[in-house]
Formats: C-alpha cells, sequence, structure tokens
C-alpha cells in the first residue's frame, strides 16, 4: 500500500463520528504535513527555509484542528502512527520522492509572499517577513491600542525580541509583565472563562503562572511615527509560549510609576492563537538569501 493510502487509512479512524467536509480536509492536510515532516527527520529533505514554511503550514492546520475540537491527545496518537510509517518507508520511496518535490515547488511560489494574517477564534497574527516592518509578527488590542509580538531588534532584523508596545500618553509604566501558564505547575491547558456564559479570554490564575518581567522602558515610534512605549522580555519565553495550546490566553500587566495617581495595575488580554505559525513565516529569509535545495535521497 502507498504512504498515501496509509495516510488515507488512518483518516478514516477519526472520521467515524460525522464531521464537516472542510475539517476532514482538515485532517488530511495534518497527516500529510505531519508525514513529510517526518520523513524530512530521517533524510534530510529540505532547506531550513523550506522547512520553516512546512512548519509554518502544519503549525496553522493544528491550530485550526484544536480550535474545531479535535483532541490533542488524539492527534498525538495520529502523529505518532503516521510519523513511525513514514520513516519506515525510507528516503528512496517514490511517495517520499514525490511528496518532497512537491512541497519545493510549493514553497518556491509560497516564498513570493511577504506578508500573511494567522486569524483564532478571537484575534489574528499578522506576520512579514520583510526586514523593513519592524514587527515580525504582531496582535493588536483595539481598545487599549497595545500591541504584542515580536519585534525585529533595530539594525538586526534577523533578531527578534519578544515586546510590547503602547501609545505613549499619560504617565510611563513602571515596567511590564507577561503572564501565561506554566506548563510545570500545570501541564493541562488553561481555557479560563472561554467555555462559561461570557466567553471571555481569561488568562490562568497567578499561583499557577509564569510571570516575566520586561527590560528596560525604550522610548520608540509606530507606522506612522506617533511616539510610543516599548517593552521587551526574555527571548526564553518565545519557547515557552510555543509550547502553549493556541487556544488559550496571555495577559500582560503594566504597572504603575510609584508616584503615579491612578495605582491601577492595566492588564490586557490577548489569545495565543498561531504563534508558533506566525514566527516560522516571519523567519523564512528572501529567496535569493535561503540555502541551497537539498538534493533527492533517492539520487544516492
Amino acid at each position: 500500500m502507498s504512504a498515501r493510502a496509509i495516510f488515507l487509512s488512518l483518516l478514516t479512524l477519526v472520521t467515524t463520528a460525522p464531521a464537516l467536509a472542510d475539517t476532514a480536509a482538515l485532517r488530511r492536510t495534518w497527516l500529510e504535513r505531519v508525514a513529510i515532516s517526518a520523513a524530512d527527520q530521517s533524510c534530510s529533505l529540505f532547506s531550513d527555509a523550506e522547512r520553516l514554511a512546512l512548519r509554518s503550514g502544519l503549525f496553522q492546520v493544528e491550530g485550526e484542528l484544536l480550535r474545531a475540537k479535535m483532541s490533542r491527545s488524539e492527534m498525538d496518537r495520529l502523529a505518532a502512527q503516521v510519523s513511525a510509517h513514514a520513516k519506515s518507508l525510507g528516503c528512496a520511496h517514490p511517495d517520499i520522492v514525490s511528496v518532497a518535490a512537491t512541497v519545493r515547488s510549493s514553497y518556491r511560489e509560497f516564498t513570493k509572499t511577504s506578508y500573511l494574517d494567522y486569524p483564532a477564534a478571537r484575534s489574528s497574527w499578522g506576520a512579514s517577513r520583510s526586514e523593513h516592518d519592524k514587527w515580525a509578527i504582531n496582535q493588536v488590542d483595539k481598545a487599549s491600542g497595545l500591541i504584542f509580538g515580536l519585534r525585529r531588534a533595530p539594525g538586526k532584523p534577523d533578531e527578534l525580541r519578544l515586546a510590547v508596545a503602547m501609545p505613549a500618553q499619560g504617565s510611563t509604566p513602571a515596567s511590564a509583565q507577561l503572564l501565561f501558564r506554566d506548563v510545570e505547575k500545570m501541564p493541562d491547558p488553561w481555557f479560563g472563562s472561554l467555555a462559561g456564559k461570557d466567553g471571555k479570554l481569561a488568562a490562568p490564575p497567578r499561583a499557577t503562572s509564569r510571570i516575566v518581567w520586561a527590560g528596560k522602558v525604550m522610548a520608540g515610534r509606530n507606522e506612522v511615527h506617533e511616539p510610543i512605549w516599548i517593552f521587551t522580555f526574555d527571548a526564553t519565553a518565545i519557547d515557552q509560549l510555543e509550547s502553549l495550546d493556541p487556544r488559550e490566553a496571555v495577559q500582560v500587566n503594566l504597572l504603575p510609576a510609584p508616584r503615579a495617581k491612578d495605582q491601577t495595575v492595566r492588564q490586557v488580554t490577548f489569545e495565543l492563537g498561531d504563534f508558533r505559525a506566525a514566527r516560522a513565516f516571519a523567519m523564512i529569509p528572501k529567496l535569493e538569501a535561503a540555502p541551497t535545495p537539498v538534493a533527492d535521497t533517492a539520487a544516492h
């Protein structure tokens, strides 16, 4: 039986219950991307740039399936089965060679895209590959004007910093905190009141959260040259956010200066969404700077 047939037979294991056609298509796409990613681990089929594009697509579909209420345990089980089978085929298997060629061809078209939106249930990440855009990925809270995401370091477009920016109005906050689930304290995802009556996003309880403090506030300008304040967080928090469920929330706390009349801590919540997918897309280098694709292993 061909690899594709195996993928489709595995797919029937998760479509025995009635499901929307688009959800079934998402499952099929996800399984195929899991399979070719596993084959790449064994055979080094792709360049780093192609791998980033594949990873972005894989993460995006994974987020869609989770939002469609496919269970994480079922996804883990299927991913393990499909990955093991793909690796067992060997690098020279015709299906592996064919799918790898399709991925490379799709990449050459995909890399012409410099900007993408990654919508989730309640928000959207904007992702840019242009080194001229200060934000590699960003999400905007319309009510407060806060921008959260990965910001390119001045003069170092490949260096992405986790940051939050806000309009420079009123008194400057003393500092900022980033609060999200600590996977060591709470292994299972926290959806807060998302499933409750109000349906609002909610960060996990403080006792089960990881709190990351921002460094010194910096002055900057937004895209229309208006003054803003920028807080940056330790880079290790980026990988910690990627370990979370895309349906979870991240909370930004803005702490007032000691002498400010209003001592209220401002809290703004962001949906994590397809943070991983957006980041992978933004890291794809320009076409002319991309590494030369690895030759088909079947030729050796």
